[in-house]
């Protein structure tokens, strides 16, 4: 998750590990003094010479970058971006060089050793221009793009302790609070694991953007679900996480708050945030299909699961195969929409020789009056020599024998039964006493009739 939050980060920002420091404090009211304070800054000027030869650095450095009028050709550079870097260096050492040129030419050589791809040399320049500053006037825009320039390239070499120094030393010359900014370190803190820091600026940033009349972005309010989590604040998750999804529909945001509902037991709440998600044709997995059917199912809404089931067979998301198949007639079966049960269950049968399978079967024909199919399927139900339930089975079975007058093979059936399953042997015996009546009774009636 830390990765994640570093990537967004930079990619928001397009940017970039030193010594730890002490951290500065930064807040409004003492932005407000700063704002106060200013003057504007007179910086020394720039001679003539200097800027020619900053000029003649910069397009050796990199002779796309300087400004010209339309359709005048690119300057020709009298060397490599290294020896546009050695004559900045060379130029630091004359005595006779004011802030203003020094600040400039460390900016200069922070951007061509940028372009080399030398990082480390890249924040030393920068620091230099800030320790320019230091010596004497420079211009506020230079200033300010350095300190940004120096967070985000210790953002990106993961020394989060030095970027939040200057970020927080970028806020006070900036005078108020800006979104980005505060988003990059609430981030940091959130880095160096010291969450309720990070929350803190991740709340404040909801304020920057309504005082600057924007509106909160993705990114910025998901890093208050992970900061809340990281708290254990479950609440506060399912708070944010309710506007997300109402501001930003997407799949993982549905998902994570059906998985905090769960959490906080409000089982309803979590089928419901499954289902919107299943509504807005999200769900796109076998497994996902069946997690929703079976909640479904679960929560006595068996022929919606059912539903659910069916169109996920006709989008060819669920796997046409015994345990989906299997599932679909359980939910039927409990809708009590039985032929489409028998139906699901022949169609599980053809994939599995299961016993358990065979059994629902004839548990489902044998509600439909069908007994003589009913008492094919709990033989083939007992073909199967792991069948756990047999003693059930042989009892349904002889219950279907009745129905058809198989006096004979029910009265087998229920000894069987009975041997199997101690604790049924008195109800076996009792129904084997009603069919030896019975028959007698019949037997009987025959014989008066025929007398």
């Amino acid at each position: 998750m830390k990765q994640f939050i570093q990537l967004m980060t930079l990619m928001m920002l397009g940017a970039f590990s030193l010594t730890v420091c002490d951290i500065p404090v930064f807040n409004s009211s003492q932005a407000a003094e700063t704002e106060k304070k200013k003057k504007p800054r007179r910086v020394p000027a720039i001679s003539q010479s200097f800027y020619k030869n900053l000029s003649e650095a910069q397009i050796m450095i990199d002779p796309e970058s300087m400004p010209r009028e339309e359709g005048e050709p690119v300057p020709v550079p009298k060397g490599t971006p290294q020896d546009g870097i050695d004559k900045l260096l060379a130029l630091t050492k004359k005595r006779r060089i004011n802030s203003n040129e020094l600040s400039q030419l460390w900016n200069l050589l922070a951007f061509g050793y940028y372009t080399l791809g030398d990082v480390p040399n890249t924040i030393r320049a920068y620091e230099q221009v800030l320790k320019a500053g230091e010596a004497g006037p420079i211009t506020e825009a230079l200033e300010k793009n350095s300190l940004r320039a120096l967070f985000q390239l210790y953002y990106s070499r993961e020394n989060y302790t030095r970027s939040l120094h200057y970020i927080v030393r970028w806020e006070i010359l900036n005078g108020k609070p800006d979104a980005q900014v505060t988003y990059l370190k609430a981030t940091a803190y959130y880095q160096l694991e010291k969450y309720r820091d990070s929350l803190k600026w991740a709340i404040d940033l909801e304020r920057i953007v309504a005082l600057d009349g924007r509106e909160m972005k993705e990114n910025w309010f998901y890093l208050q679900v992970v900061l809340y989590n990281e708290l254990e604040d479950i609440d506060n998750v399912i708070r944010v996480l309710e506007t997300m999804v109402v501001r930003f529909p997407k799949k993982m945001y549905w998902m994570h708050l059906a998985g905090m509902y769960s959490e906080k037991e409000w089982e309803s709440r979590a089928l419901s945030a499954y289902y919107a998600i299943y509504l807005q044709g999200l769900l796109a997995k076998n497994s996902e299909i069946v997690m929703l059917a079976q909640r479904l199912l679960n929560a006595d809404v068996s022929y919606e699961a059912a539903m659910v089931l069916e169109k996920g067979f006709k989008d060819k998301i669920l796997n046409i195969d015994e345990k989906n198949l299997r599932l679909l007639a359980t939910c039927y079966t409990v809708a009590q929409e039985m032929t489409k049960a028998i139906e699901a269950w022949r169609r599980a049968s053809e994939f599995d020789e299961d016993g358990e399978i065979h059994y629902r079967l004839a548990q489902a024909l044998a509600q439909q009056d069908r007994h003589k199919e009913a008492v094919g399927a709990y033989r083939k139900a007992l073909e199967d020599d792991e069948l756990d339930n047999r003693s059930d089975t042989l009892f349904w079975m002889a219950i279907s024998h009745m129905s058809l007058e198989n006096w004979n093979l029910a009265s087998t059936a229920f000894r069987q039964a009975g041997k199997l399953n101690k604790k049924m042997a008195k109800q076996t015996r009792q129904y084997i006493r009603y069919i030896t009546g019975e028959k007698k009774r019949q037997a009987a009636l025959k014989d008066m009739l025929n007398g």
